[in-house]
């Protein structure tokens, strides 16, 4: 399995046109959070949990295994998330997977504007892991920004 340098230095290869880097600042935390909204809809049978849990849960122990700091990172935007899709559906009359899923929709066309800028193909054709690797690559930034280090040395 990749490390964290390996998989972020993979996904920024094919991420580095201004334009599509923007457009993934805005996209990619679209799609991650219409993603869980969409499969937290999806009840595994005969108990209280849902595929959305299973999947945010999966996405923190592939984080932490990646690096420590950025599943730190990753907690709370995790926490916020369960608890907006759960307000939402207490507090919401509207169906949730209606937004969800326009939004979705909306954010994957973008993101393949981005990539046809770019001439590059997304990253998750080749290895679908990179659909949990844009998040990070998107905190890394703002970790870089603040001159938090998460790589190892």
């Amino acid at each position: 399995m990749r490390n964290l340098t390996q998989w972020l230095d993979e996904y920024n290869a094919s991420h580095q046109n201004p334009g599509n880097k923007r457009i993934h600042y805005w996209c990619v935390p679209a799609i991650a959070v219409c993603t869980v909204a969409l499969l937290w809809l999806v009840q595994i049978p005969a108990t209280p949990v849902n595929l959305g849990q299973i999947i945010l849960i999966g996405a923190m122990f592939f984080y932490g295994y990646l690096s420590g700091k950025l599943a730190l990172g990753m907690l709370p935007f995790v926490l916020l998330l369960a608890a907006a899709i759960m307000a939402y559906q207490s507090y919401v009359a509207f169906p949730l997977w209606i937004p969800a899923a326009t939004i979705w929709i909306i954010a994957w066309v973008f993101q393949f504007i981005g990539h046809k800028k770019e001439a590059q193909k997304p990253s998750f054709f080749t290895d679908i892991l990179f659909l949990l690797i844009g998040p990070l690559w998107i905190l890394g930034a703002v970790y870089d920004k603040f001159g938090i280090r998460f790589r190892d040395a």
